[in-house]
């Protein structure tokens, strides 16, 4: 049987599945802490951690390395290859069968994004080089949120500028309708109308929905905008954004760095962008970055409220969400005045549903490469398989 590989590039990270083609998974694992100074480790499910190569420098050699020494000895045939790609600008609306022209539009756009475009490019290149010939399809963050009304895309400035592609994009949203796609399945209810969902991980964001479609998320043109996340600041007064270049000499590269890497959780703290370790911490910053890190959170939950009229079922995922009870409790007790009425021994227990009674809350746990390879199969498929 022939089979599709899901490559899921993240800023510090590569999370990749292969599936059969009637999406059955036979293994997946991924890599985490690709950064300078940092260690990475290769995690393969259901076995023990395996040690990489100490000279593997950034996403190209980690994903070279994978292919050839990991998913392809493992694999029969594979015939069709999905990527993530954060940014689809005004240009992708669904899921893409990648050539050369595509490769180039997903570059241009790698300034908006540039913690993850290249690094999502860098996946594409190295199968391009271990599996020449494959079809490959690009499958879009950007795609889910472009059914959010034009009011809400566009920004209080000269149209000119939307006409040029300056407008609220959002991301996350394979996560986001990976949700949609499990939220039955995970909490025997059919999905109510008005959810919000929270992607907490690394990188954050939340989505309004409507009967399963966007009409709000709290990330706009880039993912630097919104929550507070692991290493960006989320939602800044674009006063304080020229304040820091002038503060810089103009370096707008410096500033880049500093808002890409060096902010959020990790800059408040000083400790670590990683919420289990400030959880774990006694240390003051650390309370102060979750602290900061949650009432962000909340008051974007009632934006999207706001959004879609109202509350019927809000929705925990990602890395944070799925695995953070405390974070979880401290937001659902803060929404209490919309009734929702927390379980504390399902939240500790990280059940699928953590509240009594309605509005409910839940946790359900994202598979991005399930519907990147969804994705590959349905664009691919008629050359592939």
């Amino acid at each position: 049987m022939r089979q599709v590989l899901a490559l899921n590039c993240g800023s510090s990270s590569v999370r990749f599945c292969v599936f059969e083609d009637d999406l059955t998974p036979l293994f997946r694992g991924q890599v985490e802490n690709i950064a300078e100074g940092l260690e990475p480790r290769l995690l393969l499910e259901g076995r023990t951690d395996a040690i990489l190569p100490g000279d593997l420098a950034g996403h190209g050699a980690v994903i070279g390395f994978l292919l050839d020494s990991v998913i392809l000895p493992e694999c029969g045939d594979i015939a069709v290859a999905g990527h993530r790609v954060v940014h689809g600008g005004t240009c992708f609306a669904g899921p893409t069968l990648i050539d050369a022209d595509v490769m180039e539009e997903i570059e241009t756009l790698s300034i908006l994004a540039p913690s993850h475009q290249p690094h999502n490019l860098a996946g594409i290149r190295a199968l391009a080089t271990a599996l020449p010939g494959i079809p490959q399809v690009a499958s879009f963050d950007t795609a889910f949120h472009r059914t959010i009304p034009e009011v809400r895309q566009l920004m209080a400035l000269p149209r000119e500028f939307a006409d040029a592609g300056l407008r609220r994009f959002g991301f996350h949203g394979l996560s986001y309708q990976s949700v949609v796609a499990r939220f039955a399945r995970t909490t025997g209810t059919t999905m109510p109308r008005r959810t919000v969902i929270c992607h907490l991980g690394n990188g954050c964001s939340i989505a309004g929905l409507v009967d399963g479609v966007s009409v709000f998320t709290s990330m706009g043109f880039t993912p630097l905008d919104g929550l507070v996340m692991g290493r960006r600041p989320g939602r800044l007064d674009p006063g304080a954004v020229l304040w820091l270049v002038a503060r810089h000499g103009g370096d707008a590269d410096a500033v880049d760095r500093l808002l890409n890497r060096d902010s959020g959780l990790l800059g408040v703290s000083g400790i670590s962008p990683d919420m289990r370790t400030l959880l774990a911490s006694g240390d003051e910053k650390a309370a102060l970055a979750v602290a900061m890190f949650i009432d962000r959170l909340v008051l974007e939950i009632g934006s999207a409220i706001t959004a879609t009229r109202g509350l019927d079922a809000l929705v925990f995922t990602g890395g944070i969400g799925e695995n953070a009870a405390p974070v979880r409790a401290a937001v659902v007790e803060a929404l209490g005045w919309l009734s929702l009425q927390l379980d504390e021994d399902a939240n500790v227990r990280h059940a699928s549903t953590i509240t009594n009674g309605q509005p409910s809350a839940h946790v359900i746990a994202t598979d991005e490469e399930r519907m990147i390879a969804e994705n590959a199969l349905s664009c691919a498929v008629p050359r592939a398989l």
